[in-house]
């Protein structure tokens, strides 16, 4: 899952245009007017919201005991929302739901509030490559009738990490690819979660 994900970002980078050069001077007005690009708060004008959604693969690193049948994978969905300070710093915010999976002669599910600082390199008006950091607060519940497999409800913070890109479509629209991982709280001990994702992104501008 990891190697398909680095062409994908190869490939944003390789077919977005760089940064669009003005077809006409700018009157001396105009250069007195136009605003820095200074760090915004969320508060302030000019600050750059977006929101999304995006489908994708996750898989559970969850171990399968011995005669029992696992499924490690399935289909995730994220919902998420937040803003950039700057060209290259931004905060993020998203809802997670990771899916079902086979094990241990049960299963295991669950969902996860996320947030997370972005910092990236601009590429054109809307397209970008980013790398983000943060912490998700997850709810999984485990089921399973293998012997010594931990089970229950649990609650709690983890960490996350990841990558991802956006493809400018429009001044507004992009198309988004990420990889993420997160530590999840379980029964027992922590979980690790991946996600492949692919979705759509507004911009407010």
């Amino acid at each position: 899952m990891k190697l398909l994900f680095f062409p994908i970002l190869a490939g944003l980078a390789l077919t977005t245009p760089a940064f669009a050069q003005p077809t006409t001077q700018p009157t001396d007005s105009q250069l007195t007017t136009q605003p820095a690009d200074t760090t915004r708060m969320p508060w302030e004008r000019r600050f750059w919201g977006h929101a999304g959604i995006s489908f994708g693969q996750s898989k559970l690193d969850e171990g399968c005991p011995a005669g029992f049948e696992c499924d490690d994978k399935d289909q995730a969905f994220k919902l998420y929302a937040g803003g950039r300070f700057s060209n290259i710093f931004g905060l993020e915010v998203g809802l997670l739901n990771f899916g079902k999976f086979q094990g241990g002669g049960g299963e295991t599910d669950g969902w996860g509030a996320d947030l997370a600082l972005l910092a990236g390199i601009p590429i054109g008006a809307n397209s970008a490559i980013f790398g983000k950091a943060g912490v998700i607060y997850a709810r999984t519940e485990v089921s399973g009738t293998a012997p010594g497999f931990e089970t229950g409800k649990e609650r709690g913070f983890g960490g996350r990490w990841g990558v991802g890109g956006q493809l400018g479509l429009t001044k507004q629209w992009a198309l988004r690819a990420d990889f993420d991982r997160y530590r999840l709280a379980a029964p027992g001990d922590h979980r690790d979660l991946e996600t492949l994702m692919l979705g759509a992104q507004y911009t407010f501008r």
